[in-house]
């Protein structure tokens, strides 16, 4: 006898980064179960264009709104995302009693779990918006979910040891890389020169943009040596980062042998991590995409952080740690015969964090282990 199809939401109420976390996982699940993107009125165009890649997909799009009010409140505020408690408010029947698990790749969650109070389903999915890295990754709300998506060992063994591992997860490896490949083999300058990728964090106190960026920006400027991608991470430049592009000058703009994106698709969608061959950052996780592919890599501590025995700065095991400007030139002067010793701790940390299995890839893996978790629900009712 054929199963019943589980009925399953993936909540996008987020910036554009979260897009490829969930994106591919979504298309495999569509194949046999009912899966919908619940998402808002004015959901950003980069979503659809990265699900129309995927051919022959099932995955259906709602834009439900949120109260009258508050879009009237947040029109006022220009704000191009809904305040997301009020839209779970205004929606929570249709959550709550149309679907038998809601999917989730930050933690607004609570509103969810409360309201679905004593109640076995809907199940609560915890998909990270990236591989762990700062203390963010540890956040003990992930004790609230049901079901986890790790990406590999040192995922779990991070969660195991922290007691963040909720009874039912799966290690299914890194569903991002499913989700990106048209995006390598691009060119962006019209010379042959070595492309540096620089991608500070938004969150003071640790990154580098607060206290090097300019100056940063100002040594590639004046040099002939490397060409420069400038794509900080996509909220530097939003709300949560405070800063306003206008603020970078022109001049950084119209340089030829510079690329300034301040929050286009290319800068989340690994375009830029996929087509460059140097990595400068700081304490973004990203590096660890990067580094699937081993580069060399510098990372820039202004603020003189203690980092070597703390495992938030684990990357920074991956290449050269430069603490001013001229630090980096020093390394960039000598990257290539430094890499030779960065090479096998890359290897290394990305086998450990990402698992890999032939014959299938890591969106596959997760749905049909997120299929095989709900049917068991199902029948223990």
């Amino acid at each position: 006898m054929n199963r019943a199809a589980h009925n399953i939401a993936i909540i996008f109420l987020d910036e554009i980064h979260h897009v490829n976390h969930f994106i591919s996982i979504a298309v495999e699940l569509s194949k046999t179960e009912n899966v919908t993107v619940l998402t808002h009125p004015h959901c950003q165009p980069c979503f659809f264009k990265t699900l129309a890649l995927f051919d022959n997909h099932k995955v259906n799009v709602e834009k439900l709104p949120t109260s009258p009010f508050r879009a009237f409140t947040d029109s006022l505020k220009k704000r191009k995302l809904p305040r997301k408690g009020f839209w779970l408010k205004k929606n929570m029947a249709h959550i709550l009693n149309d679907y038998d698990a809601i999917i989730f790749t930050d933690y607004y969650h609570r509103y969810v779990k409360d309201a679905r109070g004593d109640k076995v389903f809907p199940k609560l999915i915890k998909f990270p918006h990236g591989p762990v890295g700062r203390s963010y990754s540890y956040n003990k709300d992930l004790l609230d979910f049901d079901f986890q998506l790790l990406f590999g060992n040192y995922h779990y063994e991070q969660m195991k040891t922290l007691h963040l591992l909720s009874k039912d997860y799966v290690v299914a490896g890194y569903p991002k890389i499913d989700a990106v490949k048209s995006h390598s083999n691009k060119t962006f300058f019209n010379n042959q020169k070595p492309v540096v990728l620089y991608n500070p964090h938004f969150s003071p106190p640790l990154s580098s943009w607060h206290h090097l960026g300019l100056d940063v920006l100002e040594f590639f400027y004046n040099q002939n040596k490397f060409n420069l991608i400038f794509a900080p991470h996509i909220n530097l430049f939003h709300d949560k980062g405070g800063y306003d592009a206008s603020s970078i000058p022109e001049k950084y703009k119209t340089a030829e042998h510079m690329l300034i994106d301040t929050g286009s698709d290319e800068s989340v969608n690994m375009t830029y991590i996929l087509n460059s061959d140097i990595y400068l950052g700081d304490v973004s996780s990203q590096v660890y995409e990067f580094i699937i592919t081993p580069r060399p890599c510098i990372f820039l501590n202004p603020t003189d952080a203690d980092y070597k025995n703390d495992y938030n700065f684990r990357f920074w095991q991956c290449g050269d740690v430069a603490n001013s400007v001229e630090d980096l030139k020093n390394s960039l002067g000598h990257y290539k015969e430094r890499f030779k010793t960065y090479k096998p701790i890359q290897e290394q940390i990305s086998t450990d964090n990402f698992y890999i299995e032939e014959g299938s890839t890591a969106s596959e893996r997760a749905a049909k282990a997120i299929i095989r978790y709900l049917d068991k629900a199902k029948n223990e009712l």
